[in-house]
């Protein structure tokens, strides 16, 4: 279902910085939701434009270019992406990317993976949901509730710390008031992309 509020609202943030690569990642995933596919491929390629590295684009952009018809464009967008995501412990869009691979019948490039022993686990590490690294969990949990729980059961400190740099840029680039439940909605989600956890 199309959701003109949210793409009207993302539409008007990209007009204003056209240098906001989330901005752009935003309304290319609203209109991929909306599948409004050929409307969200310009969108999401100026936000890789932007910021190459932003791995959940790729995924989005690999949907929109099955939905106007390019599995090719698709299996291109998805190998270049698999790499940039493995290369930067992005292990959610990878792990979506590399389904979307095989969907299409393409190889999906290879890489290597650190395997959490029951040793390790014993020894209090977790293998981070985010980057893929063994590590010691986070000595408390980063705020209360079952979702501070869960990062803390399965994301590593220092890609929580990155987390908080992203999320402050998140609430300054897409000029979000955390008071109000939409843009807190919006927040969660980048996180949740951001951390691997959705």
């Amino acid at each position: 279902m199309v959701d003109q509020v949210r793409i009207d609202r993302f539409k008007s943030m990209t007009e204003a910085d056209p240098q906001n690569e989330l901005g752009f990642m935003s309304l290319g995933r609203a209109y991929v939701e909306g599948q409004l596919y050929k409307q969200a491929i310009p969108v999401l390629m100026r936000a890789l434009q932007l910021k190459a590295e932003l791995s959940p684009v790729y995924v989005l952009l690999a949907q929109a270019q099955c939905g106007v018809g390019d599995p090719e464009g698709a299996v291109n967008t998805l190998t270049r992406g698999y790499r940039i995501a493995d290369e930067h412990g992005d292990l959610m869009p990878r792990n979506q990317m590399a389904d979307m691979l095989k969907e299409l019948g393409s190889p999906i490039p290879e890489t290597r993976q650190a395997v959490l022993t029951p040793e390790l686990a014993s020894a209090g590490n977790i293998q981070c949901r985010r980057c893929g690294r063994i590590g010691p969990k986070m000595k408390e949990r980063p705020f209360s509730g079952a979702l501070g729980e869960q990062i803390h059961l399965s994301i590593c400190g220092p890609c929580f710390q990155l987390w908080i740099r992203e999320g402050t840029k998140v609430i300054n680039e897409l000029r979000l008031n955390l008071t109000d439940s939409a843009a807190q909605d919006v927040y969660d989600q980048h996180m949740m992309t951001f951390l691997g956890l959705n």
